[in-house]
This record gives C-alpha cells, sequence and structure tokens, in this order.
C-alpha cells in the first residue's frame, strides 16, 4: 500500500505534463525586427546590409530562431528565399522582410497585411500539394505562427523630432496602441480561417529601458532607472493585446492562442542582473554614446568582448544571452511568462522531468 501514493503522484505528473496536441512540425513566422534583422525599419539601428541580411550572422539569434531549436527545426528561412513549392515551405517560413521603401516609416499596417496575405496564400498552397484532405489538415494543425510586431513602430513612436510627432496623427500615442493592438489581434483571427490553429503572440519588450529611449531621455533618469512614459505606453500596449487574444479564445474553436509577456521577462532580467549573469542592463553590447545608444551598431568593432553579460545588444534589442532567457521562460511550464499554456505544451514537444 505505501507505493500507492508514489505511484497516483507519479501518474499525475505524467497528465500534467502531457502534450496537448501532436508535436508541431513546422514554423511561421511574422513580423519585425524582433522576428527578422531584414524586418527592421529603423535607420538608427543598423543591424541590417541593404540587401537584407544580418550584418552579423553569427552575432545572435533572435528569439523564433530560438523557439525553432526547442521544436528540434531549423531556423524558419525568409519567404524571399524559396522558390514557392510547398516542399520547401513545409517545416515553416519567416515571412518578416521590410518592403520597398520601408525603412523610414513607423508602422504600416498594409506591413502586416502583406505578411498576412503571404501566410495565407502558403497554407493555401499546403493545401492544395497534399495527398489528401486529411493530409492538409495535419500540415495545418501541425505548424505553429508566431507574431512579434510592436517593437519597431514604438521605437519610432518614442523618438525623438518630426517623425514621432507624426506617427498617430489622429489617434495620439495610446490611441496608436489600441490600433495596433487590435489589427494584430485581427490578424490571428484571419490566420484561424485560413486553417492556423497554434498561434503565440509576442507582446513588446520594455523600451522605456532601452539604450536609445534611455539616451533621449537621459533629463529623465538617473541611469538606474528607466523612462516611465514609455514603458507605461508599451505596458498598455500589452494589457490591450492580451485582452483581445483573450476575447478571441472563445470565438476560434480548437484553437491555442497564447499571449507571452516579453515586457515580464525583460524586466526581471533587468531589475535582477546579477541573478541571471549579467553585468549590464543598461548600457547596448554595440552601440555609441551614453547607454551606448546614440549610435546603431554597424561594425564589428563596435561590439562589446561580453555580450553574454548584456542584457541589451543595440539601441532596441536584445543579446542572445537574454533573448535565451526569453526562450526558456516561454517554454518552462514553471513560468508565467506565456499565458495560457507553455510553449512546450503548445508545440507538443513535452519532456518529462523527475
Amino acid at each position: 500500500m505505501a507505493l500507492l501514493p508514489l505511484l497516483l503522484l507519479l501518474l499525475l505528473r505524467l497528465v500534467a505534463s502531457a502534450p496537448a496536441s501532436s508535436p508541431a512540425t513546422a514554423l511561421f513566422v511574422l513580423g519585425d525586427s524582433t522576428a527578422s534583422c531584414a524586418a527592421t525599419t529603423l535607420p538608427l539601428n543598423v543591424s541590417f546590409t541593404s540587401s537584407g541580411p544580418c550584418l552579423f550572422p553569427s552575432g545572435r539569434r533572435l528569439l523564433p530562431d530560438l523557439l525553432a531549436a526547442k521544436m528540434g527545426l531549423p531556423p524558419p528561412p525568409l519567404v524571399s528565399t524559396l522558390n514557392g513549392t510547398a516542399v520547401e515551405a513545409a517545416k515553416g517560413v519567416n515571412f518578416a522582410e521590410a518592403e520597398e521603401g520601408a525603412r523610414g516609416m513607423i508602422f504600416r499596417m498594409g506591413a502586416v497585411g502583406q505578411q498576412l496575405r503571404l501566410a495565407t496564400e502558403t497554407l493555401q498552397q499546403l493545401r492544395l500539394e497534399a495527398a489528401t484532405p486529411q493530409d492538409a489538415d495535419s500540415a495545418a494543425a501541425g505548424a505553429v505562427f508566431v507574431l512579434s510586431f510592436g517593437t519597431d513602430a514604438y521605437a519610432r513612436l518614442l523618438a525623438r523630432g518630426p517623425e514621432a510627432d507624426a506617427s498617430a496623427p489622429k489617434h495620439g500615442r495610446r490611441g496608436f496602441g489600441r490600433l495596433l493592438a487590435d489589427r494584430v489581434a485581427r490578424t490571428v483571427a484571419e490566420l484561424y480561417e485560413a486553417g492556423a490553429r497554434r498561434t503565440v503572440v509576442m507582446g513588446v519588450a520594455p523600451l522605456g529601458c532601452a539604450p536609445r529611449v534611455m539616451w533621449e531621455g537621459l533629463h529623465l533618469v538617473d541611469g538606474r532607472s528607466c523612462v516611465d512614459e514609455a514603458n507605461e505606453l508599451v505596458q498598455g500596449y500589452n494589457a490591450r493585446l492580451a485582452a483581445q487574444l483573450e476575447a478571441l479564445r472563445p470565438r476560434l474553436p480548437g484553437a491555442d492562442i497564447v499571449f507571452c509577456d516579453i515586457y515580464k521577462a525583460m524586466m526581471e532580467m533587468i531589475t535582477h542582473p546579477a541573478r541571471y549573469g549579467f553585468d549590464e542592463a543598461r548600457k547596448a553590447c554595440c552601440g555609441l554614446g551614453p547607454f551606448g545608444g546614440t549610435i546603431g551598431c554597424f561594425t564589428k568593432e563596435m561590439v562589446c568582448p561580453t555580450p553574454q553579460r548584456h542584457v541589451w545588444w543595440d539601441l532596441y534589442s536584445a543579446t542572445e544571452a537574454a533573448s535565451s532567457l526569453v526562450a526558456n521562460w516561454s517554454w518552462s511550464a514553471h513560468s508565467s511568462v506565456c499565458q495560457p499554456i507553455n510553449l512546450e505544451t503548445l508545440t507538443g514537444h513535452t519532456s518529462f522531468s523527475y
């Protein structure tokens, strides 16, 4: 009889850790520079070349690349590198690329729409080339969609100069956040109509602590705190987006929609850097001026000797070390970064630990 409580406990642990669905077989990514450095429209965040690829392709991996690795998949290739066949797209695609003439524009709803169109066309192609309708359904159900919008938009909104003033003339800064959250939520619903059933939406990091915003708000901070107004705007957007997704769930039967609170994860590192192996939570690893926020990263010689000890890579984006922590916390059942379920459960790649 002494074994019975132990057996019951073991059974409960197995049930709790069982995957909610079959393992995901593909990763599709939509977003801005947080999803692909080829998608950035920030002229000051020089982490790319005019032809698109990262300036330092081996310097750091972005969050979608790290999540792909956890799923046992390679980083999804940029859509522009594929030949348009379903076979190539079967393992996933990164749709996040800047359009011609996109640099210098804050956030164009058309950019989201273009990526959505490419994603739905890819799903249609997978269905058309599937051997049976069941295979088509399995291909759609086996895909995980990651949406990561907002960072570039808020980076421009928080910048100095006429671009920031002209970014949301009709709606104001807070109204702009509502507009953006509504558009991202509609994108989730439209992907569902196209067959997507597993979707992850990333919130925006605390840009009030980012090197560029810290430099521009130098008169507001003492080098230890962050720019509160900027963080309040981002938090408002994240809250609106999370609420929109919560309202969507009962309207989309069979869908798993997860919101990942990147703000919460990054603030934990920024508030307690030493706890996570960081020496520097304010200054960029690659950049010049106060906080490394005056001039962005454009030569290898500008890179700090220990990027793994920095939270911020450049003006607005995290180092791979920080992104790796976010990926781990997003994946883990012991973290509340992603809700209502963690990404390990969402993707069906659950592992048992005793």
